[in-house]
């Protein structure tokens, strides 16, 4: 389920008395906040200059915890509340007293944050909290906020710009209460290091910790990932995250974990591709063009070499590069003399969307051949960066490589083809 509102932006006192709850929530959650596995009951006031204060029915749209999984920024956050996973979105309608809205909802035994917006009736005008939502502690019997309250709540705390400070002390006091909510380190130290600005010290500090906490956990997954995570992004320390990484079953690590990689391996990679494709390039010029097939807007194969006696230059692009686009230009713009060099234009997309190629050709108005990339051609040929053009004699030998884009691009064609 999916659902669209209107957005008001008349509720300004009502969002400063809400910036206000924000930042203080153990506060109310003393005046007696939503209790873990009991019957809390919401009361909402419309501002009196709100649309929604004439309204004859009213809804309650809340979730627990959070609203997606895609959480953190502020478009993101209110995007996840336009398009929330239905599995966690709840709907209760509201019951008008007076000029104030009321509604009983149950909280679970396992939630730790009460989010929540209003909307009317037919979902065209929403009090959505300047698209930061209403959010509570759900708290235990105790008053002490349930585990992850405070982590769940500090992306919406930064929504409501409270002070940093403020914020780390939010995300240090979980993990006092729950020393063993792992998730909730990462966030800490996150949070410590940006309030710190990066100093060496506070990444020493947090070194330390964690060192200090994996002669207790080390055995623990869940620790494990954490560690791997922080030192990984936080600490930039490649190497001993990976090396931690390496000890969690993939099954078992966090997305974040699973998704990390060698960036020197990966650099290393890209050099040997670069060097392969250079030598693959050097070894072509002034040889007989390689056999290979490209295919046309209908699919149709093309293939090469041809005998026509005509000179051919392929220029490799892609429709969103800006120096493909540059290249292409000054090209249109030499096809008289091109033309009169008896030369023909082939301009071979690499783009992964063809349609995108197309109507990027037909917005553009070039006056070229418009061909696809097929197969093991781009390796073939030695592309490894776009635009990258080849000019080929009417006898098919490959006479000039040009590679990239730059001002003199025109003068290098005309160069190549007074050599021809």
């Amino acid at each position: 389920m999916s659902f669209r509102f209107r957005m008001n932006s008349s509720f300004r006192f009502f969002s400063l008395l809400i910036l206000a709850f924000l930042c203080v929530p153990a506060i109310m959650n003393a005046q007696g906040g939503p209790v873990a596995g009991s019957t809390y009951t919401i009361n909402y006031v419309p501002p009196p200059d709100s649309p929604l204060a004439e309204a004859e029915d009213l809804t309650l749209i809340y979730v627990f915890d959070f609203w997606n999984v895609r959480y953190g920024t502020r478009l993101a956050l209110w995007q996840n509340v336009l398009r929330p996973d239905t599995a966690r979105v709840r709907f209760a309608p509201l019951t008008q007293q007076g000029r104030s809205w009321t509604v009983d909802i149950h909280i679970p035994e396992t939630a730790g944050l009460l989010s929540y917006i209003v909307s009317n009736g037919d979902g065209t005008l929403i009090d959505g909290n300047d698209e930061k939502t209403y959010t509570v502690y759900v708290v235990d019997e105790d008053g002490k906020p349930m585990p992850n309250a405070r982590f769940y709540n500090i992306p919406f705390l930064h929504l409501a710009q409270a002070e940093l400070g403020r914020i780390v002390r939010e995300a240090e006091q979980e993990i006092t209460d729950y020393p063993e909510n792992f998730v909730a380190y990462h966030q800490y130290f996150k949070l410590l290091l940006e309030q710190g600005k990066g100093s060496a010290r506070i990444q020493q500090r947090i070194a330390t910790r964690i060192e200090e906490m994996e002669k207790r956990y080390g055995a623990n997954m869940e620790f494990r990932n954490m560690a791997a995570e922080t030192w990984y992004y936080i600490l930039q320390d490649v190497k001993r995250g990976l090396s931690i990484r390496n000890t969690i079953p993939p099954a078992q690590q966090w997305p974040q974990v699973l998704r990390m990689f060698d960036r020197q391996g990966k650099e290393d990679e890209q050099k040997q591709r670069k060097h392969l494709a250079e030598q693959r390039r050097n070894a072509l010029r002034n040889t007989e063009l390689p056999s290979f097939n490209l295919h046309d807007r209908e699919n149709n194969k093309v293939a090469f070499p041809v005998s026509d006696g005509k000179t051919i230059a392929f220029v490799f692009f892609a429709s969103s590069s800006e120096n493909s686009h540059h290249a292409l230009r000054q090209l249109a713009d030499m096809l008289p003399s091109l033309s009169a060099a008896n030369m023909e234009i082939i301009a071979v997309s690499v783009d992964p969307d063809k349609q995108q190629s197309i109507d990027y050709f037909t917005k553009a108005g070039f006056p070229f051949t418009l061909l696809f990339n097929q197969g093991a051609v781009l390796q073939l040929m030695g592309v490894d960066s776009i635009p990258i053009t080849y000019i080929v004699d009417g006898e098919n030998i490959v006479r000039e490589i040009l590679v990239g884009y730059a001002p003199n691009f025109g003068e290098a064609m005309k160069a190549a083809l007074e050599a021809l």
